[in-house]
């Protein structure tokens, strides 16, 4: 008699998982998913904050600070292999925008916004988004994401305030990468992050971390009153993603 044929009419399990979800609102379980699977929750990552242009105009001299990243929210929920679990993927916080001495104040980096994933009508795993990056002169990084169901499997950072209140944006906070071989102990790991922008002419541009929920860096220091140099615009943060497996 054929495995095949012992198994016909019974449950049984394939380890397996859904790939990392980044868009759509549901997923459906194969049968052969059993009656347990794991879920993972990332929110979306905060933008950093502008940086300063016209410095000697304002008296400003200090970029933005970096953008928090979305915090991560993990579960194991009893489910009937074939089901259809629910879910919503927080969105990146967009860049803040520079101060231009007395004629614009500038912005705080946007925030991410709340991943959740529900089950039967139910909330099961809802991750809390991170805070924006403080406009220049201010300087401070946004905070850290958290969890409002489920439980972090890693602690989400805070961005980074702008370095020593002088020319360079903050960082932006690390954000995750997602390992999706199967049967991998280790399912959640830090990744990168934004970098902070640099001084005038230094070639050093704030940018988005590459992974799920980072923050976006900082902008710069025009160090001078200009403000049509690259270093002095923020950027964005990363969106969330939703992860699901079983069998392992």
């Amino acid at each position: 008699m054929s495995m095949v044929q012992l198994l016909i009419g019974k449950p049984f399990i394939v380890p397996a998982n859904s790939g990392i979800l980044t868009s759509g609102s549901s997923y459906t379980l194969p049968v052969t998913s059993g009656t347990s699977v794991k879920i993972l929750a990332i929110a979306g990552g905060a933008g950093g904050g502008g940086g300063s242009g016209r410095t000697s105009f304002s008296g400003f001299f200090t970029g933005g600070g970096g953008g928090g990243a979305g915090g991560n929210a993990y579960a194991t929920i009893a489910v009937t292999p074939g089901a259809t679990i629910s879910f919503s993927i927080g969105g990146a916080g967009g860049a803040g925008s520079f101060r231009d001495g007395i004629y614009s104040g500038g912005s705080n980096g946007g925030s991410g916004t709340t991943t959740y994933i529900t089950y039967n009508a139910s909330t099961v795993a809802q991750a809390s988004a991170g805070s924006g990056g403080a406009v220049s002169p201010n300087a401070s990084g946004g905070s850290a994401g958290g969890v409002n169901t489920g439980s972090a499997l890693l602690s989400a950072t805070t961005g980074g305030t702008a370095v020593d209140s002088e020319t360079t944006g903050g960082t932006g906070a690390q954000g995750y990468s997602i390992s999706t071989t199967v049967g991998a102990t280790t399912i959640l790991t830090y990744g990168s992050s934004g970098n902070g922008g640099g001084a005038q002419n230094s070639g050093q541009y704030s940018s988005s971390g590459t992974v799920y929920g980072a923050g976006g860096g900082g902008g710069g220091c025009s160090q001078s009153d200009v403000y049509n140099y690259n270093n002095i615009f923020a950027s964005a943060g990363t969106q969330g993603a939703v992860f699901i497996w079983w069998g392992y």
